[in-house]
């Protein structure tokens, strides 16, 4: 189980993320987080530098789809002019349902998950079989309390992968 919380690759942020190799190795759908990964959680629509992200990402051939956690009204805000193939909220990650819905039109193998939380993102990610990118939170202040409660969990498994030698963020090292 603690193999779960091994990210593929980690990054500071979405901004470093390669993705020409990405492309160059059989992926073409994102699942990107929301909250702390492509934008601080108080950060109603998306900067400049996450349209260049995403426009990028689209030129290059992905699809692009937000899987939040958060309520409706958030991210129907945030991805409203974004052309990108979709926007779920309420993803309730780490269970597997929505995501498992989304996947159905994908081989697993063409998609990766980018999020910021190990007991969100790269959980459900990883129970799905898909390739994982960690991001560094953007905003830890701005987390809502079942975040910070589950902050606390990531500390407690870190330590967990660190007994284990296994790879860990390294802004929680």
């Amino acid at each position: 189980m603690i193999h779960h919380f091994v990210a593929d690759e980690y990054v500071k942020n979405v901004f470093q993320i390669d993705l020409e190799k990405l492309k160059t190795n059989g992926k073409r759908v994102i699942l990107t987080d929301l909250d702390n990964t492509l934008v601080g959680a108080a950060v109603k629509a998306p900067t400049p530098e996450v349209i260049e992200f995403l426009n990028r990402a689209k030129e290059l051939g992905f699809e692009v789809i937000i899987v939040s956690n958060n309520n409706k009204e958030r991210v129907s805000y945030f991805s409203k002019d974004l052309s990108i193939k979709a926007a779920h909220h309420k993803a309730l990650k780490p269970l597997k349902l929505k995501l498992r819905k989304i996947l159905k039109q994908y081989h697993r193998s063409e998609v990766i998950m980018i999020g910021d939380q190990l007991m969100t993102d790269v959980l459900v990610a990883k129970r799905l079989g898909l390739y994982t990118i960690l991001v560094e939170p953007i905003h830890l202040h701005s987390d809502e309390n079942s975040t910070k409660f589950n902050r606390r969990l990531e500390r407690f498994v870190v330590k967990q992968l660190k007994k284990r030698q296994l790879p860990t963020p390294p802004y929680l090292d």
